[in-house]
């Protein structure tokens, strides 16, 4: 292939074929949007789904996954609609040797720490508990005493929350249904409580543990999703409830939320509207 300023030459079959770079750019930008649709779909589509997604017709969609299966990069599934294919395994798994997770999200982490001047915690889900993974120390000379590795009830505990609250009410009802058969501080004793703390996140846009898990902390948590809008992990802002009061929370909410939605971009999420992912 040799590539000029305006033009490049590709081949195909055989023949070769001079096409505008600015064609090439936008052939290669569609092929993109149906590598994230079939990414955030996270189920097989057909042609007519894929092109309604991306706004295109169905034949530039149909070249376009032809091209795709031609590639390498996407295959029919057994019922003949389209998927990503294995190669994306693979990527999956070059990236993850390349770059750690938790350096990826730390400057967005730090920010948010130096911005409230509390710890912030990253927790991910295990079964019926919250796990914390890493967190950023607070700049002030007190803070609240906390280790990576520890593990608390995801019904108390902010991360916790926003890791259900971000799933469906399906997934909720599943953890209540299990949660209420064991003993505390594991189990859960006020299934309606729980319920109504669910909606409360999902008006405003994060939970809060009012010293549910701690007398004397509170925190406030937002969950992080994947591309297929999914929760991968939550962030959470906690201090010392005498200084860390709920109006210096509920002042800080609308912050933590934009760092998880920058986070949430950073790892494929696009918001739908109108049945249709936007940037």
């Amino acid at each position: 292939m040799t590539m000029g300023l305006h033009k490049f030459i590709y081949r195909t079959e055989g023949v070769e074929a001079v096409q505008p770079l600015s064609d090439s750019l936008q052939s290669v930008e569609r092929a993109l949007h149906v590598v994230e649709v079939l990414v955030h779909e996270a189920r097989p589509m057909s042609v007519r789904e894929i092109s309604e997604q991306i706004g295109i017709n169905r034949t530039t969609a149909h070249r376009l996954v032809a091209t795709l299966c031609a590639c390498g990069w996407a295959e029919r599934a057994p019922d003949g609609r389209f998927q990503l294919s294995v190669k994306f395994l693979a990527i999956g798994h070059v990236v993850n040797h390349q770059r750690k997770f938790l350096d990826e999200i730390r400057p967005e982490l730090v920010r948010l720490s130096q911005l409230t001047r509390e710890t912030v915690h990253v927790g991910v889900l295990d079964r019926l508990e919250i796990v914390h993974i890493d967190k950023i120390e607070t700049l002030e000379r007190v803070g609240v005493s906390s280790r990576i590795g520890t593990r608390g009830a995801v019904h108390s505990t902010s991360l916790g929350m926003a890791l259900m609250a971000a799933q469906d009410e399906d997934a909720v009802e599943r953890y209540i249904a299990e949660a209420t058969t064991i003993d505390p501080p594991l189990g859960l004793a006020d299934p309606d409580r729980f319920r109504a703390r669910i909606v409360d996140a999902h008006a405003r846009g994060f939970t809060m543990d009012d010293e549910d898990d701690s007398i004397g902390v509170r925190c406030i948590g937002v969950a992080v999703r994947g591309p297929d809008a999914q929760p991968l992990f939550a962030i959470s802002v906690t201090g010392p409830s005498p200084r860390f009061t709920r109006e210096t929370a509920l002042h800080h909410g609308p912050e933590l939320v934009c760092s998880a939605d920058r986070l949430s971009r950073r790892f494929g999420y696009a918001p739908v509207a109108d049945g249709k992912s936007v940037a």
